[in-house]
């Protein structure tokens, strides 16, 4: 009977031990707010649980070891599990409940996290490259060149040797110069909408 008592009182200093633990780490978790965050409250609930499960664990053990050093009969060994079993199963039950809620608020902190480290490596790259830009020939320098690129291809003479192989090349070819113009004029067109 005194080692009910012992336990059963072991057992509630110990869970009013973890809810003061716990409150002070949801607290330190929530920052400078007054109120904590709910992934934080969902946390400190899981945590809690979890706690509760081991004290419910190592009463059973107890109770055995109690029961093997005959200091409980097999009646209030028997009493002792099914009560502390019952609150085993309770907690299984409750943390089946909070641990996806937890498991849901850390991968969404997770997300966020990622997207805020893309964001500011997106931000840092952007700053480079508006660094970079006076190096860079500006759009009409670019143009004239490729214009004169052009004009050039144009002058060069094709021999008259088999021409059937070579029209898909010119069309090609044509259809790359077409695309390098239409590039560029999207380029200067970005670059007038960032100024």
């Amino acid at each position: 009977m005194s080692a009910e008592i012992a336990i059963i009182a072991g057992s509630s200093v110990a869970g009013a031990i973890s809810a003061a633990f716990i409150e002070k780490l949801s607290r330190l978790w929530g920052g400078d707010k007054k109120k904590p965050r709910p992934t934080n409250a969902v946390r400190a609930e899981l945590l809690s649980l979890l706690f509760e499960k081991n004290l419910a664990a190592e009463a059973i053990t107890r109770v055995y070891e109690a029961s093997q050093e005959g200091r409980i009969d097999r009646l209030e060994r028997d009493r002792l599990l099914l009560k502390y079993k019952q609150q085993l199963d309770s907690l299984n039950q409750k943390i089946a409940i909070v641990q996806p809620v937890a498991d849901f608020a850390d991968i969404t902190e997770l997300r966020n996290n990622l997207v805020s480290l893309l964001e500011n490596k997106i931000s840092a790259l952007d700053q480079k490259l508006m660094q970079m830009k006076p190096g860079i020939s500006p759009p009409d320098v670019i143009d004239a060149r490729v214009q004169k690129i052009i004009a050039e291809t144009s002058k060069v003479q094709t021999t008259p040797v088999d021409q059937k192989p070579f029209k898909a090349e010119e069309k090609s070819i044509d259809q790359l110069q077409k695309e390098i113009v239409q590039a560029l004029q999207r380029l200067e067109q970005v670059e007038i909408d960032k100024d």
